[in-house]
């Protein structure tokens, strides 16, 4: 299965809306719900629009960078520039799909590691870490690296978390010696929990997110994006390469952004 940001393409052309083009569709005489004789390759996600004679592409990641919209694959609703029919179908389609290879996920949680991008809320175009960890990696580790790169230090309350309601779904891991100050035994020390705990919880994979919640009385946060799955020895290639920017024994940051 292609990543969401290769398969799906925004068709540029005429409309109130731009539509979401299925690149895939073409490869491996797959049927489509919806059939189209016009315009370029792949086909469109809906039927309530028109192919463009002459289509310009541009993937959808970038089409919601260039309008400065903070969105991760196909999750919510809508923009208004997108159609809303297209949107919807795509994000069934990813669904469809990940629920097909679900047995093979589901034996892997916990035994891989992840290439996790991670971005500020409200800077994700202007600044991104990419950090790969393997499933030994404490969430201590992983701490110690997002705060390398970010204005954050031991002063800052912070807490982990899945998706974007932090308090509903709250890994409630913190850093051990907020642990300490905390005095309260329904948090997790950082140092104790691994990504494998945390994936085998979220059932962690391509897509997926994290985040982390620092200073709780204001909505700033950072989080991340699965954006690949390594296995072990994949993650251990990673480590040892030259280009490697800051590492601790089984996690690095491998790539960055900034401006």
């Amino acid at each position: 299965m292609s990543e969401p940001t290769d398969r799906f393409m925004i068709e540029i052309g005429s409309g109130t809306v731009v539509h979401i083009i299925d690149m895939d569709a073409d490869q491996g005489g797959r049927n489509s719900r919806f059939s189209f004789g016009i315009g370029g390759p792949g086909e469109m996600m809906c039927s309530h629009g028109n192919r463009h004679p002459r289509p310009q592409h541009v993937p959808v990641s970038e089409f919601l960078a260039d309008l400065d919209i903070d969105k991760d694959g196909f999750k919510g609703d809508a923009p208004d520039e997108i159609c809303s029919y297209c949107w919807s179908n795509a994000r069934e389609a990813v669904g469809t799909e990940r629920n097909q290879a679900g047995d093979d996920i589901s034996e892997r949680i916990g035994t891989v590691g992840y290439r996790l991008r991670w971005k500020q809320k409200g800077r994700a175009r202007d600044e991104w870490y990419d950090i790969v960890v393997g499933p030994e990696t404490t969430m201590a580790e992983l701490d110690r690296l997002v705060c390398r790169f970010s204005t954050l230090d031991d002063f800052h309350l912070r807490m982990y978390g899945l998706e974007d309601e932090y308090l509903d779904s709250s890994l409630n891991v913190i850093p051990d010696h907020q642990y300490e100050k905390a005095g309260d035994r329904s948090y997790t020390r950082a140092s104790e929990m691994t990504i494998a705990d945390v994936a085998k919880r979220a059932t962690l994979w391509d897509g997926d997110r994290l985040s982390m919640i620092y200073d709780f009385g204001t909505p700033s946060h950072y989080y991340c994006i699965v954006k690949e799955v390594y296995e072990p020895a994949e993650v251990d290639e990673v480590l040892e390469r030259d280009d490697v920017i800051t590492s601790t024994d089984t996690a690095a940051i491998v790539r960055e952004k900034r401006q």
